[in-house]
């Protein structure tokens, strides 16, 4: 900055400072201090405000100046933020500060200055970038850079939860959006942007008390109980057709003359031994369906929500009965 333009600056500040301070004939109890009175608060904020900006130490100055302004609003402070903000290239914050100024000001704002303020805010606004913030969930805080979006915003009268009334205006650069609120598992999305963008960033919070998707636990047994069913079932018919073929082979033999009894030996094995293995196939894929079944009727009484049932309550109890007419269950 200019030594020009801090003179200008600090005697604006001054003449503001002087203007805020209260009258001889009001001040009763003069303190340093301040304590009790926030235009007297103000003032003392101001001079030292004024004390920092002319050791150029700016952004100590500028705190200065936003208390002050938190105790005895007035829209001049807001031009003077500005300038500040200005020749600390912090280009967003200069134009909310401009754009609040121009609203706050409105017709107590003298022609030249408001002409030299549009002018600046015509320069400043391409510098900066709008972020647009969809949040899934409505009444969740939105953050940009772990600060609160209502310092964000040009609108003064901003309300920092989604859905969010305007963009966020940000300066040049990588940002980090966040979206929290309690009972849901905050989102975040960096974007990087330069000057003139115009980017929208969806949020998507997620509950964390939403019950997750329920699993029922005999599912996998019952699969794997019908696939070994079915295995079952047909390489035991397989070998049935194998066994019967074997037996039309040995009965062909015994009816054919000249048939050795090493040929008739072997016929004779080898349908035995087809029949034995249909056998203990057709057994075993009678064992096989029981269990399959047994699963099934624990399947159904598990099943959610079909059933109605609460996800992890215990599944009623289930019975399978076997009688010479068949097996049936019940739960």
């Amino acid at each position: 900055m200019t030594k020009t333009g801090r003179r200008f600056i600090a005697c604006t500040l001054l003449g503001l400072g002087l203007a805020l301070a209260p009258s001889a004939q009001a001040q009763t109890t003069p303190s340093s201090s301040g304590v009790g009175d926030p235009v007297e608060r103000a003032r003392v904020h101001y001079e030292r405000g004024l004390q920092l900006f002319n050791e150029e130490n700016y952004d100590a100055a500028l705190f200065e100046f936003e208390r002050a302004y938190e105790l005895a609003p007035s829209y001049k402070i807001l031009y003077n933020m500005g300038r500040i903000q200005r020749q600390q290239n912090n280009y967003a914050a200069a134009l909310r500060s401009y754009a609040r100024y121009l609203k706050e000001g409105g017709t107590g704002i003298p022609p030249e200055r408001k002409a030299e303020v549009e002018k600046e805010v015509a320069v400043l606004r391409p510098r900066t970038a709008e972020i647009t913030v969809i949040v899934n969930i409505d009444g969740a805080d939105v953050n940009s850079d772990d600060i609160p979006v209502c310092t964000a915003t040009i609108e003064s009268s901003c309300v920092g939860k989604s859905p969010l009334a305007s963009p966020i205006v940000v300066n040049p650069g990588r940002h980090k959006i966040t979206g929290v609120k309690t009972g849901y598992a905050s989102a975040t999305s960096l974007v990087s942007v330069v000057g003139s963008d115009k980017i929208t960033v969806k949020l998507e919070l997620v509950s964390l008390t939403q019950p997750k998707e329920y699993q029922n636990p005999w599912t996998i047994p019952m699969v794997v109980g019908w696939s070994a069913t079915g295995a079952a079932a047909i390489t035991g018919g397989i070998f049935s057709i194998l066994a019967v073929k074997a037996k039309d082979d040995q009965q062909n033999k015994l009816n054919t003359f000249g048939s050795t009894q090493s040929d008739l030996s072997d016929a004779r094995d080898k349908t035995k031994t087809l029949s034995t293995v249909s056998d203990i196939l057709w057994i075993t894929t009678g064992v096989f369906a029981l269990a399959s079944g047994y699963m099934t009727i624990r399947w159904l009484g598990a099943r959610h929500p079909s059933g109605e049932r609460e996800p992890g309550a215990a599944p009623p109890a289930a019975e399978l009965h076997v009688t010479p007419a068949g097996a049936f269950g019940t739960f």
